[in-house]
């Protein structure tokens, strides 16, 4: 007797799968000294840029001056200054890792106990540093430059508040609309929110 196809018990087919081979990965290429410090440059200007940033808001609402790209030029420069010096200062204490770890073999016992087996990505960064630290030192000189990035920080400055005015003006629509008095109103409402609410915005993102 044959039976039904439906009756026949099927087999579970099972999938061989090869164990992980780390070895099959394909190598990453090590970053050269001209990424690593394209990518160092871009991080210095972003913090920058949002340094100038919060400099050019509390300025002008906070103090009432009007937007002079000379005023913000110097705390640019200053910023910049300092990235450098730290660059300098880590250049110093990477070249010192790298005296030790030369020649030094086994294994490393925590995150900063370089090896022999270090040298190469140590040396890779102590260059990176000195090479970083010049380039924003010229970049601090230049006032072609320092003025692009008051100019970038400017226009991040005025997206900023422009989105805190649109919220504070949805936050003041709906029953405050329908006041008798709302035109007469509105401007000591806006004043109240630049010099309340905006000034609270840049002490929690700055700390002044």
């Amino acid at each position: 007797m044959r039976w039904p196809n439906w009756l026949r018990k099927r087999t579970e087919k099972t999938v061989r799968t090869r164990p992980f081979d780390e070895d099959a990965l394909p190598e990453t290429a090590a970053p050269t000294l001209e990424q690593t410090v394209e990518e160092g440059m871009l991080l210095a200007e972003y913090a920058t840029r949002m340094a100038v940033k919060n400099h050019i808001v509390v300025d002008t609402l906070q103090y009432g001056n009007d937007f002079d790209p000379a005023r913000h030029t110097g705390e640019a420069a200053h910023l910049l200054r300092e990235l450098a010096s730290e660059q300098g200062e880590a250049a110093g204490r990477i070249d010192a890792d790298l005296e030790v770890a030369q020649g030094l073999r086994g294994d490393a016992t925590h995150p900063h106990d370089y090896r022999d087996v270090d040298v190469a990505n140590l040396r890779l960064r102590r260059d990176a540093a000195v090479a970083l630290a010049s380039a924003l030192r010229a970049k601090a000189d230049s006032e072609d430059e320092l003025l692009a990035l008051v100019e970038r920080g400017r226009v991040d400055a005025w997206d900023e508040v422009g989105r805190a005015i649109e919220a504070g003006l949805d936050a003041f629509s709906g029953v405050e609309a329908l006041k008798a008095d709302y035109e007469r109103e509105k401007p000591a409402r806006l004043k109240l929110l630049i010099w309340r609410d905006l000034a609270r915005l840049q002490e929690e993102r700055t700390g002044y």
